[in-house]
């Protein structure tokens, strides 16, 4: 079974002072346009600024630079909490910086930030959102922002607010909310810096630590023999095909334009029961599914609800075979 250690690290910001913001109805189109130039931000501006991401009891603070130079993209994340572990992205090259080899074998690799909301999908969003922007300027690091709030139309997905730059819509705050209010995780910067004095020597792994490239593999591309009977408004997969993992593992990807469910199946031998772990805002489940004498182990993570995870991993089926 893949491990279901969470695969992300975002991004964040200082506190919203202003608890309760107003929001302004029907405000879609405008919500849309922010969250694109959100999106676009992450890869165009410069930047030097310290957030802390928290989910459930646990909390960490991470540095973010990042600067376009002779027509380079350079990106830096330092962990600032224990092992000072650095992740270096110089175009589609990256790198994992430890302060020794020892670290390395014990630490998980970082995950470059702002990855996650880099392919908002406005068709699928609207499908699966009542989005409305926020009637009032609030400050964050001492920087005016605009809220935007994602409000789920069903129970299978969860609700955002989004907290963004006024002049230039980045994304200083995220709130990530349980249908009833309930917080599940929070990124917020409480510094950021957009006129950095950067060199390119501020991306280069610094002598006597231990760097590791990491290669991110291209998976095959494969015929999708499986197919969902049902699924929630909005969300559709992202391939048309699956990909080919290691050791026969397919994999399939979902998505409602805001957040994905990773979908594993591989033959096995052994029958295994429906399980779920809940692991904060991340769910996880697996079972086995048989197909005429082959059995097969199916896996989903997703960053949505229980019961979206254990409705989906019902209705998941071979497509006939004449497809």
């Amino acid at each position: 079974m893949k491990s279901f250690s969470p695969l992300h690290i975002f991004f964040t910001v200082l506190c919203f002072i202003m608890s309760g913001a107003s929001f302004a109805n029907g405000a879609a189109p405008d919500a849309l346009h922010l969250l694109r130039n959100m999106t676009q931000s992450f890869s165009t501006l410069r930047y030097d600024g310290v957030f802390v991401h928290s989910e459930a009891m646990n909390m960490n603070s991470m540095r973010v630079r990042h600067d376009l130079m002779d027509g380079v993209e350079y990106e830096s994340l330092v962990d600032l909490d224990g092992d000072k572990v650095e992740v270096l992205r110089i175009d589609n090259k990256i790198i994992c910086v430890y302060p020794n080899a020892h670290v390395a074998n014990m630490r998980s690799p970082l995950m470059p930030p702002f990855k996650r909301f880099k392919n908002v999908e406005s068709e699928r969003l609207l499908k699966g959102y009542d989005m409305v922007v926020g009637s009032q300027i609030s400050r964050i690091a001492g920087r005016n922002v605009v809220a935007v709030k994602l409000v789920p139309k069903d129970q299978y997905r969860y609700g955002h607010e989004f907290w963004l730059d006024e002049k230039n819509h980045f994304l200083l705050k995220h709130d990530m909310m349980k249908v009833d209010g309930q917080l599940l995780e929070r990124i917020q910067f409480t510094s950021v810096n957009f006129a950095p004095d950067l060199k390119q020597e501020d991306f280069v792994p610094k002598e006597g630590s231990y760097a590791e490239p990491v290669v991110e593999a291209q998976p095959r591309r494969v015929k999708n023999l499986w197919q969902f009977d049902w699924l929630p408004e909005g969300f559709s997969l992202v391939w048309p095909e699956a990909r080919s993992l290691n050791h026969g593992t397919s994999m399939l990807l979902l998505s409602d334009g805001m957040t994905t469910v990773s979908v594993f199946i591989e033959p096995t031998m052994k029958a295994k029961a429906m399980s779920i772990l809940n692991m904060g805002a991340t769910i996880a489940g697996e079972r086995s599914i048989k197909v005429k004498d082959q059995l097969y182990l199916l896996t989903m993570v997703g960053e949505v609800p229980e019961l979206t995870i254990e409705k989906l991993m019902t209705v998941f089926m071979p497509r006939p075979e004449h497809d």
